[in-house]
């Protein structure tokens, strides 16, 4: 249930994307900022398209999924790393391998002293 939400919001975002890019704009930046008084507070008022109206149903429904999908819990809880360690189970430290002792003469390596003689 929780990935086909979240398959569903993905799609919905990408759907919101294009429907954003593809709508006309409704003005230059200075009327943002005040350059505009001759419309009204709230924008140019005129007939919503098609574009807006999908637009604004895309946009509850994907605030719907993103409230569903905070509620609804996924099937597998915790981290990958806790699930590994899970599957392992128990293990036994491995025994340190022993040091060979000093001066017993077992280097494998011939000190540079004996060679130089």
């Amino acid at each position: 249930m929780y990935y086909a939400l979240l398959t569903l919001f993905v799609i919905v975002s990408i759907l919101i994307i294009i429907l954003a890019l593809l709508q006309k704009g409704r003005g230059d930046v200075g009327a943002a900022f005040g350059g505009g008084m001759g419309q009204s507070i709230f924008g140019a008022g005129g007939v919503d398209t098609v574009l807006t109206k999908a637009t604004y149903w895309l946009g509850g429904i994907f605030l719907l999924l993103a409230i569903l999908l905070s509620i609804v819990p996924r099937e597998e809880r915790g981290s990958i790393l806790e699930k590994e360690l899970r599957n392992e189970g128990p293990s036994a430290p491995a025994e340190p391998s022993p040091k060979p002792e000093k001066g017993r003469g077992d280097n494998p390596l011939p000190s540079p002293e004996k060679e130089a003689r």
